[in-house]
């Protein structure tokens, strides 16, 4: 079965036509041409020669994704070994050293959100406690003060309707002596 360049890992319609103009135009003229024609072409490094090599012979055997990523991370994992040695290792673990505390950095952040929002949370109850006490307590007042102002309107209508009696009857009075 023959592949199109477009199908290895890393190679995209740019490229294809790059390596056309080179005379690689499909997978077995680049496994042909091997390392040596690829490093005639601009762009193409010793680890991307490395690299589109390993995905053009795993495209063309046809191993499973597993296998070509176990077989990518193994060869890039040797060339990374040889090519940098211990300049690589302290680079690796100052790296990884920066990821964990940049984890340990994003989990504390993380802990003070969720802390923060259940704080929040927390607060907005105890407001809409309060404001449901107050609530209550001014509809209690309100209540207490309108049987007051009734009681004492009972009160005024009953003194008012004393002294519109007596005044009816002080009328009756004067009325009945003429």
């Amino acid at each position: 079965m023959k592949h199109l360049l477009t199908d290895i890992p890393g190679i995209g319609e740019s490229t294809a036509t790059k390596l056309g103009e080179y005379g690689i135009d499909s997978v077995t003229a680049l496994l042909k041409g091997g390392e040596k024609k690829l490093a005639t072409v601009p762009g193409f490094g010793a680890a991307r020669i490395a690299k589109t090599l390993d995905a053009a012979e795993a495209l063309s055997k046809g191993e499973s994704t597993a296998q070509k990523v176990s077989r990518q991370v193994k060869a890039g994992a040797q060339k990374a070994v040889m090519a940098t040695g211990k300049a690589a290792a302290q680079v690796k673990k100052g790296a990884e050293k920066a990821v964990r505390q940049a984890a340990k950095e994003a989990k504390k952040l993380a802990r003070g959100a969720v802390k923060a929002e259940k704080q929040a949370e927390k607060e907005a109850k105890k407001l809409a406690k309060a404001a449901e006490k107050t609530l209550k307590k001014a509809e209690a007042e309100a209540k207490k003060l309108a049987k007051a102002a009734e009681r004492k309107g009972k009160k005024v209508a009953k003194a008012a309707a004393k002294e519109a009696k007596k005044a009816a009857k002080a009328i009756k009075d004067k009325a009945k002596k003429k």
